[in-house]
């Protein structure tokens, strides 16, 4: 059987020396998670850059616990950016293909606030100056995502990038039921066997928080019995879409700005 092929560093976790490795079991708003923390030894070892990968496990839990676990995850790794200090998210992914639109669909929930952060209204709310951008893929315009977000990046010098893109697992368990954020970035492309430029701090010049979910499993790295590539999806695809863009964008829009209600969020995200 060939090597796992996975964006998951969860899944690699328990093959690691402990030396190279730290794993705990945590609970985030009744949520269960997976928290993992890789050195440079143990990143090379699974190829993985080091840092700290939290997976929460989503199945069969309730839409707003599970935002409200991923908003606590979100807050944790953006420390110690200030409140005030401005943030952008981008959506990666083809929004055209729906096991890649994650991106895409979750930042139509995300309301752009740095336009507004000279008005009074946005100082009396103590709202955070918030950037959203989607990137589309090279194909439809000709640009890594990574040199894309560093054009913008260095012209709005925000504090943290969010960056929210469909995955790849190789555990058909985590298909579609697993929420995984982490402050090494991402290199998009990179569980389906694809080449893209990283999106880290060296090439952003912010810390990136990368938040996705996987949407796919290469069948190629489970069984020997398929003798060509061949990705799978859930069948219920378009479902698992829509729910966990708006699970990510209810995490986002709370860490980012918890001081707005849920009514004034979805106001302003028109």
């Amino acid at each position: 059987m060939k090597r796992k092929r996975s964006d998951l560093a969860v899944e690699f976790a328990a093959d690691l020396d402990e030396n190279d490795v730290k794993l705990t079991e945590v609970v985030y708003e009744g949520i269960k998670a997976t928290d993992v923390t890789l050195g440079s030894k143990g990143g090379k070892l699974i190829g993985k850059p080091k840092g700290r990968y939290i997976t929460l496990h989503c199945e069969n839990e309730d839409k707003i616990r599970l935002g409200c676990a991923l908003a606590h995850c979100i807050k944790e790794l953006l420390q110690p950016s200030m409140s005030w200090e401005k943030v952008m998210v981008a959506g990666l992914g083809n929004e055209r293909v729906t096991p890649d639109s994650l991106g895409a669909r979750t930042v139509r929930h995300i309301p752009a606030t740095a336009h507004l952060a000279a008005t009074d209204e946005f100082k009396e709310l103590g709202l955070r100056p918030v950037v959203v951008i989607e990137t589309g893929v090279m194909g439809q315009t000709g640009l890594e995502s990574a040199d894309c977000l560093n054009f913008v990046a260095k012209n709005v010098l925000p504090a943290a990038v969010i960056a929210i893109d469909s995955l790849a697992c190789g555990d058909f368990s985590r298909l579609g039921s697993t929420i995984q954020i982490t402050d090494s970035g991402i290199a998009p492309g990179s569980g389906v066997g694809g080449s893209r430029r990283p999106l880290n701090r060296e090439v952003i010049g912010s810390k990136v928080i990368a938040v996705g979910v996987p949407t796919v499993i290469d069948l190629d790295s489970v069984t020997d019995k398929v003798n060509y590539p061949m990705m799978v999806t859930p069948r219920d695809i378009d479902g698992v879409i829509s729910r966990f863009s708006e699970i990510i964008a209810m995490g986002v829009n709370s860490a980012l700005n918890p001081t707005l209600t849920k009514e004034e969020i979805e106001m302003l995200s028109f």
